[in-house]
């Protein structure tokens, strides 16, 4: 009976020692997962909500800002002002929010550039976070980093710390202007010191016509339509802040200025250089930033402006309706023409004719040719005196009484135009006069379509 007593009992002992390694086993598991578990704890450095943050204070490139965000918009309260890129800082407050290392270590902070480190400390109402940011790894897979809290030093990946980079360069926005669309309400633009152009709005935020140019007609879309441009034009580099030489930059003689009034009466001064180098980039220096940036020429073409830029496309004279004739001489001939509205009638040098169907567009085609002309440029000047007209057109019965245009040639593809024997300012295109798709090509046809020679 010994025997199997005996080997039941080492069969008992065997057991507990299985049992005993296996509890060993899973102990040790259970130390190991906790010890794993602290130390991807310890690369978690901040875990807040990004929307909570309200300011931040910033040290970067030896000057120092603090951000607040006193509405919807984050402004600099403290430090060197300039117009902050909105996307930016709410990209720092997200990164920082759950931003974890993949590395921790011991060291001298000096060997990882965390003596003299770039800072940013987030707010929140009840908290605050501080990063020091040191520099890039070796490898550029990393950038070193610690915490206001916490001793060790950390690797965290080039990405975060990238949307962490606190250079002003990142920090400013990229837009030429702090004003909005509705903020502007004047320009100056200058060349060579003398002013070539004013914009204004009156009191109730219209455009008015550009100063000096109160005859002309205008399209005041057109001045709408530049200022949503220019309010829209995208920084492409950031050159140099506070610039000892701006004629490195052709900025010391520049192609233009323009200064830019808000509603709230501050100014905006900037200076514009020709092209360079491959022609597809200008510099622009933003006076009151202190600081040259790079954008593309055709973005800032605004700068070569005049006030024609703005005017209507084209200067149209009454309406065939709202006349009852017309003497036209051109090219050498005088036709006379009588129109009778109401009846749908007129004549042609004693012929009459429908005003309907195919001879009605005919007519209108041959009648626009002559009285709406393509705007070629202004002239606010004395003028030339009128001599050796090209054409001339007496409107009869308008609501403004009778009225001769007449056209003096300035140059091969344009004319001044006189409106009752004065100047009358507008210098217009001379292609709607001559060839195929012209007054004597449309006077033609009208003439062939009612049988007058």
């Amino acid at each position: 009976m010994k025997r199997p007593i005996v080997a039941f009992m080492a069969l008992v002992i065997a057991a507990g020692a299985s049992v005993g390694a296996y509890m060993a086993v899973k102990d040790k598991k259970k130390t190991e997962d906790k010890k794993a578990e602290e130390q991807a704890q310890s690369l978690v450095l901040f875990n807040f909500d990004p929307d909570s943050i309200n300011k931040l204070e910033i040290t970067a490139e030896g000057e120092h800002y603090t951000v607040e965000k006193p509405d919807e918009k984050w402004v600099i309260t403290d430090g060197e002002d300039f117009p902050l890129e909105q996307d930016y800082i709410t990209l720092i407050c997200n990164y920082a929010s759950t931003l974890t290392a993949t590395t921790e270590y011991e060291g001298n902070k000096a060997d990882y550039g965390l003596d003299s480190p770039e800072t940013v400390t987030l707010y929140s109402n009840d908290a605050s976070y501080t990063l020091n940011v040191g520099i890039l790894s070796p490898t550029a897979d990393y950038f070193y980093a610690n915490t206001g809290d916490r001793d060790s030093i950390f690797a965290i990946p080039s990405i975060s710390g990238s949307n962490l980079g606190l250079s002003r360069k990142f920090m400013r926005s990229k837009s030429i202007t702090r004003f909005s669309d509705k903020d502007i309400v004047k320009y100056i633009f200058k060349k060579g010191g003398e002013t070539t152009l004013t914009l204004e709005k009156d009191s109730n935020g219209s455009w008015l016509a550009p100063l000096g140019y109160e005859k002309f007609n205008f399209d005041f879309s057109n001045m709408s339509s530049m200022t949503n441009t220019i309010t829209r034009i995208i920084i492409q580099d950031i050159v140099e802040h506070h610039p000892s030489d701006l004629s490195k930059y052709g900025l010391d003689k520049p192609k233009g200025e323009v200064f830019i009034t808000g509603e709230d009466g501050t100014e905006e001064h900037i200076l514009i250089s020709e092209p360079y180098g491959d022609k597809v980039h200008s510099y622009v220096y933003l006076y009151d930033d202190d600081q040259v940036v790079s954008c593309y020429t055709g973005d800032i073409d605004f700068i070569d402006y005049t006030a024609a830029d703005f005017a209507s496309s084209n200067f149209t004279a009454q309406r065939y309706d709202d006349i009852t004739g017309f003497e036209l001489s051109f090219d050498g001939r005088d036709d006379s023409f009588t129109i009778d509205n109401e009846n749908q009638k007129g004549t042609c040098n004693g012929t009459e004719f429908e005003l309907t169907g195919d001879t009605d567009t005919s007519f209108q085609i041959f009648y626009s040719s002559f009285t709406n002309l393509s705007i070629v440029s202004l002239d606010n000047g004395k003028g030339p005196e009128l001599k050796d007209p090209i054409m001339t057109a007496a409107l009869h019965g308008t609501p403004d009484g009778d009225i001769t245009y007449q056209l003096m040639k300035k140059d091969d593809k344009s004319a001044y135009l006189f409106i009752n024997g004065e100047y009358s300012g507008y210098i217009v295109s001379t292609d709607s006069l001559y060839g195929k798709n012209s007054l004597g090509y449309f006077f033609e046809r009208f003439r062939d379509t009612i049988g007058v020679e």
